[in-house]
């Protein structure tokens, strides 16, 4: 528990350092105001995140790697001191007592539960062993076809890499997600405090959001999951859209100049974030649709120099992407063969990419088999339905009850802006994908929790604005109690599921180190006439170890993959 708590504050210093240095040389030329300790942080995590990306196509992420950045950040550091300063400073001096305690109370919380408990089941499919991939090999030329899962190809995993820290420590950390859950979670608390000021609060609900995103997930939070990492993320997206757009709204309809440029850079670099959540799971793509709103502006304003920049950081931030997905799998996006551009060696048969993409939908649409996969809506929902816990199912309703909120509040204010429209289109682009793919309530959850959240509040706003019909004002009381009735059935369960891991697992003797991943039996089989080792489960668990360098945990896929060279590094391709 003391080394996650060390750890947390070496990341974020780490990432701050980074963040600090890039958003002043991106100050040069664009206006981006005056960016907080969170923004910094938050603008690190992409840029490291993205740099591992980069260097996983050609290097492992070792501790040469670990080293070199860690060297950059310092002259990050000192490039942008005069700025690190005046941010530090001003939090320091607006933070009391009361906020100490609060935050040291969350940070010790989410500690605990990051240094044990039971990892996510998918961590031990596959995210420490493409995390130990990263490690030992940077990328493997069509590793897919030693184990679909890593065609998943998450940065999320990259980042986690960077931080385990396993070539200085004689074991790996992996404490990225509680870092991200403490981070957003005192950022959420520390704009809290003054929500009794602020104007408008749909930006406080998206906040309260990312709490409720915590909470609910508390028992994971030892494991470097991608549902996790990229949930929380997107949560802060929504939040720092959303609190850009309360500052322009305060600022009147008179808003031009300095305050409305800077907005527009923000929304914009606010786009390239959205783009960057694609890498770390496909479900947030439709994040990157808010680019509407600046792009409109800056061509409006013919600022060309201004969207070469973004366009410029947009495709470094993912063109590493699709790199790493052409190499590992032979595809630009997997498991999706509507794109089918490239025909090499490596590429992943498109029979078995076919099951892969069909499993995941037919499972998220509780189905259990491939042969549904063609199903109409109106014969797999009622199913889907019928197999959602109850609470689930409340959550659902609220999700609805926020989309007629949203909607009657724009019939109320009788306008929409467009920072809003764009946004709530945005939203409701994620959801719909969500909904066609793969219907896992996990897998969009971040949005799902926001909607019936920022729904209330924004229709709460309009009735304390104006002075609309007194049946306006019933329908927002009771919506808000019906909304935190359908929230209250949800957290209920995960109160006692919190509350059971908090007591089971005092007597865990991880209060100064963390728990390790977990150890699985395994065995090796030699590919070939190099005998290039693949490592495989000893057993009837469907587990992978991040204890050796290349792994499956299906022992009948290397029935059916050859190496194409003598090194694990020259690749794979199917027999």
């Amino acid at each position: 528990m003391l080394e996650v708590i060390i750890s947390f504050i070496y990341i974020a210093v780490f990432c701050m350092c980074t963040g600090s240095g890039v958003l002043k040389v991106l100050g040069l030329k664009l206006k981006l105001g005056a960016p907080g300790i969170t923004a910094r942080i938050v603008t690190g995590i992409i840029t490291l995140t993205v740099a591992v990306g980069w260097i996983s196509i050609f290097a492992r992420i070792g501790i040469v790697v670990h080293i070199v950045m860690l060297i950059l950040a310092a002259a990050s550091a000192l490039y942008a001191r005069d700025e690190i300063r005046d941010v530090i400073y001003g939090f320091i001096s607006g933070i009391g007592y009361a906020d100490l305690i609060a935050g040291a109370g969350v940070l010790l919380l989410i500690a605990y539960a990051a240094s044990r408990g039971d990892f996510h089941t998918d961590t031990g499919i596959y995210h420490a062993a493409a995390i130990r991939v990263y490690e030992e090999y940077g990328s493997i030329t069509g590793i897919v076809n030693v184990q679909p899962h890593y065609g998943y190809n998450s940065s999320y995993l990259g980042f986690a890499a960077l931080f385990t820290l396993s070539r200085i420590l004689p074991y790996a950390l992996h404490t990225t997600t509680g870092f991200l859950m403490a981070l957003f979670t005192l950022d959420v608390l520390y704009h809290l405090r003054d929500i009794c000021t602020h104007r408008s609060h749909v930006s406080d609900a998206a906040g309260i959001a990312i709490i409720l995103y915590v909470f609910m997930n508390f028992t994971g939070t030892i494991s470097p999951a991608t549902d996790y990492g990229t949930m929380l993320m997107t949560g802060y997206f929504l939040c720092a859209w959303l609190r850009t757009a309360e500052r322009e709204e305060s600022a009147g309809p008179g808003c031009a100049g300095a305050e409305s440029a800077e907005c527009t850079d923000i929304y914009a670099l606010l786009s390239v974030y959205g783009l960057f959540l694609a890498t770390m799971k496909l479900s947030s793509a439709m994040c990157v649709l808010v680019v509407i709103l600046p792009l409109i502006r800056l061509i409006r304003d013919r600022a060309w120099s201004s969207i070469g920049i973004y366009l410029g950081l947009g495709l470094f931030s993912f063109l590493f992407y699709i790199i790493r997905n052409i190499k590992q799998t032979g595809w630009l996006f997997y498991p999706f063969e509507s794109i089918d551009l490239f025909d090499v060696e490596w590429k992943f048969p498109k029979e078995y990419s076919l099951i892969d993409s069909g499993q995941i939908k037919v499972w998220g649409r509780c189905l259990f088999d491939v042969d549904k996969i063609d199903w109409p809506v109106s014969k797999w929902l009622p199913i889907w339905w019928e197999a959602q816990e109850h609470y689930d199912q409340m959550l659902i309703y609220a999700l609805f009850i926020g989309v007629l909120l949203i909607l009657v509040t724009a019939v109320v204010n009788k306008r929409l802006r467009p920072a809003y429209a764009v946004f709530y289109l945005m939203c409701a682009a994620n959801l719909a994908v969500w909904f066609v793919t793969a219907p896992f309530i996990r897998y969009g959850l971040c949005f799902i929790l926001a909607i019936p959240l920022m729904g209330i509040a924004g229709l709460a706003d309009a009735v304390k604005d104006s002075k609309p019909h007194s049946l306006i004002r019933y329908v927002t009381a009771a919506s808000g109690v019906l909304i935190c009735l359908c929230l209250a059935s949800r957290a209920d369960h995960y109160l006692m599921d919190d509350l059971v891991f908090i007591k089971h697992h005092l007597a865990d003797p991880y209060y100064v180190i963390q728990r390790p991943f977990e150890d699985v039996q395994m065995g090796v089989e030699y590919l070939g006439d190099a005998r290039v080792p693949i490592y495989y489960t000893d057993n009837d668990e469907e587990k992978n170890s991040y204890y050796t360098p290349l792994s499956t945990c299906y022992y009948w896929m290397l029935e059916r993959v050859e190496p194409m060279g003598d090194t694990v590094q020259d690749g794979f391709k199917a027999k």
